[in-house]
């Protein structure tokens, strides 16, 4: 089917980071779509809107902060998605025809937007799809969300070939995009001329980054206390650039850590980065400590060594390569510390930009379009 109508549903940052660059496609082809934001991340002024066009989303469902638990994001959930159908019918009524609607990944949101399309009779494209870690509690709810996501899904856009092996059972179209569109997003973030800031200016020399986020981490407090004598004693080797997501910060506080790593002469704390700003520092990085999901992929792209703090990885990119899945044991987190840069790798050349092949299959007749070159079933 040929789509008169595309609406980008996005939740979070990290789902804006990704749809970035098919958007980009779109707008640099002259094809017209719509952006709705579900409000679970505030993404109204973020730095990537003018990259597609942009000054603000077109729709926003949801206004507001959430809290950070999982009954206030449940609640969230079920409030924006009963008010949010009378809205989006009403802003779909206003150009009538063929719709779809993208989602990205594994959020929340990514769920929402899939059972709006589906009431307002739109089909449901779904990026990066087929993703698994066949654990539904780990990463929970991620692991579930894909699962819900690729049994609403008309068109599942793979990134590889084994996440669409994942999909044999499932019915709707499938395509290997042949590559993840953070590829994309990360080759316009290298090509971006990102002002000297503070945060980049202070990173001269050899570093490495430290990133702790994930809200299973946080809540474990003896995996936190020994992750941060880790990053200490590792900071005398080569400084340590540490993340600091808001959960990090609180967590880091609430065990009376913080003040630990601020005395740290070595170890430098930086708050979130906008994206742009972020992959800079990463690309300047002698290696990355991590156990963000985009992280490993994102290395994976620049050959850095890779340690991963998870259990489980439903991401492929970088495995038995520049990645190493701790699998939160202390023997292979310290095998990894003590010597990173066997892990280094050659970064590998882009094959295929997986944001044109979505674009050449939502919109074939926009301007500019090529022939679709993915693997289909």
């Amino acid at each position: 089917m040929q789509y008169k109508n595309l609406y980008f549903f996005i939740g979070t940052t990290a789902e804006l980071i990704k749809m970035m660059p098919v958007m980009q496609v779109c707008w640099r082809r002259g094809v017209p779509f719509q952006l709705v934001a579900s409000g679970q991340n505030d993404i109204r002024h973020s730095e990537l809107l003018p990259l597609v066009g942009k000054q603000a989303p077109d729709l926003v469902l949801f206004e507001g902060e959430i809290r950070k638990s999982a009954t206030s994001l449940l609640l969230w959930f079920f409030r924006t998605f009963l008010r949010s159908v009378g809205l989006l019918r009403r802003h779909m009524r206003k150009s009538p025809g063929p719709s779809v609607v993208v989602v990205h990944g594994d959020t929340v949101s990514t769920v929402m937007g899939a059972l709006l399309a589906k009431l307002l009779r739109a089909d449901v494209a779904h990026v990066e799809a087929g993703l698994r870690s066949f654990n539904y509690l780990h990463p929970f709810p991620e692991e579930i969300d894909r699962v819900i996501t690729s049994r609403l899904a008309d068109i599942h856009f793979c990134p590889n070939a084994w996440s669409l092996r994942n999909l044999d059972r499932l019915g709707g179209e499938k395509i290997d995009t042949g590559d993840n569109t953070l590829r994309d997003a990360l080759a316009i973030a290298q090509s971006a001329d990102v002002p000297p800031t503070h945060s980049l200016a202070a990173t001269e020399g050899p570093y490495f980054v430290f990133v702790l986020h994930r809200q299973e981490n946080l809540f474990n407090e003896r995996l936190v206390r020994s992750l941060v004598d880790k990053a200490i004693r590792q900071s005398q080797k080569t400084p340590c650039v540490f993340i600091l997501h808001h959960l990090t910060e609180v967590a880091l506080a609430r065990l009376e850590l913080l003040e630990r790593l601020k005395a740290e002469s070595r170890i430098r704390l930086v708050k979130r980065l906008p994206y742009m700003e972020f992959m800079k520092l990463l690309g300047g990085a002698q290696y990355v400590v991590t156990d963000g999901g985009s992280n490993q992929e994102e290395c994976h792209y620049l050959g850095k060594p890779c340690l991963i703090l998870r259990n489980v990885t439903e991401r492929t990119e970088g495995l038995g390569e520049n990645a190493v899945l701790s699998k939160l044991d202390e023997s292979v987190i310290d095998r990894f510390l003590a010597d990173p840069s066997i892990y280094e790798r050659v970064p590998k050349p882009v094959q295929v930009s997986a944001s044109e092949v979505i674009v050449n299959r939502l919109s074939p007749q926009g301007p500019g379009a090529g022939a679709v070159s993915g693997k289909r079933n």
